[in-house]
């Protein structure tokens, strides 16, 4: 019995030693800001993307100027964002490059489904005049603070995960790239 109470110690006690430790690895300030706020666009982007999916033509201008304003909330969570992850302009740590990569495959998908969004309804737009001007305009402003995230998340990855964030960027701007050709934007 004595013998248990004492490996009981014993490994509560390392137990403890290991949790310290772990509670020392810091993620800095700003790298958690900036996990944080891709999280948050995370979010609103499924909720936008559920009305986009959802809009017809028969929603007519309200309903269109509802999405927009929808999207443009999301530019503003994207310009505060790139604010905070911007900030940091060297190489993070492999811990926190961890943090940021799994917070940008996590929003990968979604963002790009906005862009796919906007594609599959360009006609319900079009059959309104004025959103087809809108979302033109909401689909190239979009792609500016999306890119400048993607970029700067590049830019502070270290090197043997930078295939990794590469890779989730180019995911997006092929759809970008796609978007632009169907909205005939060119730059």
């Amino acid at each position: 019995m004595r013998a248990f109470s004492i490996l009981a110690t014993i490994t509560a006690f390392a137990l403890s030693v290991n949790a310290a430790s772990y509670n020392k690895r810091a993620i800095s300030e700003n790298v958690q800001s900036c996990i944080s706020g891709i999280n948050t666009i995370d979010s609103k982007v499924l909720e936008f993307n559920i009305a986009l999916n959802n809009f017809t033509r028969a929603d007519e201008f309200i309903g269109g100027a509802r999405l927009h304003t929808a999207e443009q909330a999301i530019e503003s969570l994207y310009n505060t964002t790139n604010i905070a992850c911007c900030a940091t302009t060297t190489t993070v740590s492999d811990e926190e490059a961890m943090g940021l990569l799994d917070a940008f495959g996590k929003i990968t998908p979604d963002i790009t489904n906005t862009f796919g969004g906007f594609i599959i309804k360009k006609p319900e737009f079009s059959a309104v005049p004025v959103l087809r001007v809108v979302y033109k305009s909401n689909t190239q402003t979009l792609s500016v603070v999306v890119k400048k995230l993607d970029s700067c998340l590049i830019a502070v990855t270290p090197e043997p995960l930078q295939a990794r964030a590469q890779a989730y960027a180019a995911t997006i701007d092929a759809k970008i790239v796609e978007a632009f050709a169907v909205y005939n934007i060119t730059s």
